[in-house]
């Protein structure tokens, strides 16, 4: 028997001048609506120097999450 699922998945990346610092996916199944997040820093030293503008993306990235999730649990009160 066949099971299949459908999700979203989210990338986003933080990049400085051009160079990527970190990297971000999320992936929110239709089922739970409910996301999980992953980051991989591939710049520590760019991150170090830019931890605010960095950490405001990762913010930006967050709430665009949240977003699609708030978005799946209105869908699946219908």
């Amino acid at each position: 028997m066949l099971k299949t699922t459908k999700s979203i998945t989210l990338n986003g990346n933080s990049e400085i001048d051009g160079q990527p610092v970190v990297n971000l996916s999320a992936t929110i199944p239709d089922s739970t609506g409910v996301g999980n997040i992953s980051q991989y820093i591939q710049n520590a030293e760019l991150y170090e120097k830019n931890k605010a503008a960095v950490r405001k993306d990762i913010a930006d990235f967050q709430a665009a999450v949240y977003e699609v999730e708030d978005e799946i649990a209105t869908e699946n009160l219908t």
